[in-house]
């Protein structure tokens, strides 16, 4: 980012986020916020105060772990957790089987919905009754039995 560009909140982000020390900012926009920061006393404070917080935390002393949790990190078994891996293998089935499952759910509620849909090979009740009617053997559909006089209603 250039001076131009680069705002006050985003100089107040590099300082919570990185500390008061420039050094520490990222090379991009190091030189931009260190010329905003040097106009602005909002900002010159707010960096003086993030380097007071960097120094008190660089004046504690670096813990040790304790060297028993290294010996109990080190006992814990570096398998996974088997429930996981089982669970882990099933992923690979669960896509296929919701696939089929889909198709099926389709297939019944597109049967469902359409009870005169008339299958390979079969005459519906309404398409035998007008072709006996008639003597025609033809097949015809709703709208055509209702224009002869049959209505879906209707039953022989």
């Amino acid at each position: 980012m250039t001076q131009s560009n680069i705002t006050k909140a985003r100089v107040l982000a590099l300082v919570e986020a990185y500390g008061g020390d420039p050094a520490r900012w990222p090379d991009a926009e190091r030189e931009a916020a260190v010329a905003l920061l040097s106009g602005d006393r909002d900002l010159a404070r707010a960096a003086d105060e993030a380097r007071h917080l960097d120094m008190m935390l660089d004046a504690l002393p670096v813990p040790q772990p304790n060297p028993a949790l290294r010996v109990a990190l080190k006992d814990i078994p570096e398998r996974g957790n088997p429930l996981l891996a089982l669970i882990a293998g099933w992923v690979g089935l669960w896509r296929p089987a919701a696939g089929l499952a889909a198709a099926a759910v389709l297939g019944i509620v597109i049967g469902a919905a359409n009870p005169e849909l008339p299958l390979p090979g079969f005459q519906s009740t309404t398409t035998a009754v007008v072709a006996q009617a008639t003597g025609d053997t033809d097949t015809y559909s709703l709208a055509a039995a209702s224009a002869v006089g049959f209505a879906t209603q209707d039953t022989f």
